[in-house]
């Protein structure tokens, strides 16, 4: 029955979470540790294990539908490996209790971020030819220093550090959002799959009753998203997005607190 109810909420995070380019580990996470009582390092290794499966699939569809960048994708790839290296050994010398915390103030960052984006939606370019290979030198300075970034946050809280790099792409790039989403999404396949390797090498178990059952809702979810995602309003999704991580956030906050 357990797996079972895994099964489907990964379907229902992995869907959602593709759409926008997210990846699912924000959601992944907290639900091992606050509805399963899985401690936060074996929490984030088994949501690495199966956002290195999901990421993949979701790339599949997206490069079927022309959507990705793969110039700025293969940059914010480039320093995630050693950011992720820096996230892993610092996410085995922070207590558990301070690593959940500490992940409850980056949920609440990324929340601020996603309202910010409803706000810029309006002003984003459509996706065209150009805008899937467009490359300036501002773009290259902003996706190496992304890449680092996002691998420490893939690394230390097992959320892919897509959020970063989608952040970016839209607020700092000017790509267009459905090229960012699937960009992002494509950039997170390798990050995810390095931090997962990271992760086994330090000793951190995976859970696979646990991760299974994920693996397989999330490579089901993960296909059925990015075609949803043409049809779905996206500044509504993000929004509700933004309050559920905010939700999360405050309650794993508390819970440390208290």
């Amino acid at each position: 029955m357990l797996e079972l109810i895994l099964l489907l909420l990964s379907f229902i995070i992995s869907t959602v979470a593709s759409i926008v380019g997210l990846g699912g580990g924000v959601f992944f996470v907290p639900l091992l540790v606050l509805g399963f009582g899985i401690e936060t390092q074996k929490a984030v290794s088994t949501s690495l294990l199966a956002m290195s499966f999901i990421t993949v699939s979701a790339t599949l569809v997206y490069a079927k539908q022309g959507r990705i960048n793969y110039k700025v994708g293969v940059l914010l790839d480039l320093l995630d490996v050693p950011g992720a290296m820096i996230g892993v050994y610092l996410a085995n010398i922070v207590s558990s209790k301070t690593l959940a915390f500490l992940f409850g103030v980056f949920l609440l960052a990324i929340s601020i971020q996603l309202f910010r984006k409803t706000r810029n939606l309006e002003e984003t370019p459509m996706v065209t030819k150009t805008s899937t290979n467009k490359l300036t030198a501002k773009m290259v300075y902003l996706a190496l220093f992304t890449s680092f970034v996002s691998g420490v946050v893939a690394g230390m809280f097992g959320a892919g550090g897509g959020t970063v790099d989608e952040t970016i792409m839209i607020l700092g790039m000017g790509m267009p959002v459905k090229v960012a989403t699937a960009t992002s999404v494509f950039g997170m396949a390798l990050t995810n799959t390095a931090a997962v390797i990271l992760h086994f090498q330090a000793g951190n178990i995976v859970t696979l009753n646990y991760a299974i059952p994920i693996v397989i809702g999330g490579l089901c979810g993960s296909q059925l998203g990015p075609r949803l995602s043409r049809k779905l309003n996206e500044e509504t999704l993000r929004k509700i997005l933004a309050t559920v991580f905010i939700l999360i956030a405050l309650r794993m906050t508390l819970i440390q607190l208290t």
